[in-house]
């Protein structure tokens, strides 16, 4: 009896732990895809861009679909970011910093989405944090 008790538990272990890999393995399948529907976003923004400088020049009022493209590119590279995408960690970093992707400029998410992406090894972010220190844009 003792011995099919030890069986139970070990066996509910394994099963949560297997639970647990799963969802951490779904969690990281998600963010992939996230930030590459951003990086997708981000693509078609600078596309429709440009298209609508070549409108510009032949008409007087073209619409501008990049802001919406811009704003699926933030929202995607924020989902992939709060799910510990590092990639998406230091775009969001790098669009607060610059003041892209339809955001305004903002060192103080600049610099914590950047210190995210540094912590996970994300050797540019690094390189942009010790480059944002020494201009003082971050104190």
């Amino acid at each position: 009896m003792i011995i099919q008790n030890i069986k139970k538990i070990v066996n509910s272990w394994f099963y949560a732990l297997n639970s647990n890999m799963y969802g951490m393995q779904n969690l990281a399948a998600d963010a992939n895809r996230e930030y590459a529907q951003g990086e997708y976003f981000e693509q078609l923004a600078r596309q429709h861009h440009q298209e609508l400088l070549q409108h510009s020049r032949l008409t007087s009022t073209p619409s501008d679909l990049s802001s919406h493209d811009n704003r699926n590119a933030m929202w995607s590279f924020l989902s992939a970011a709060l799910r510990g995408h590092r990639d998406a960690q230091y775009k969001l970093g790098i669009s607060y910093l610059n003041g892209t992707l339809g955001l305004d400029k903002n060192y103080t998410h600049a610099e914590e989405w950047l210190k995210k992406a540094a912590k996970q090894g994300h050797h540019e972010a690094q390189i942009t944090l010790e480059k944002a220190y020494s201009q003082l844009v971050f104190s």
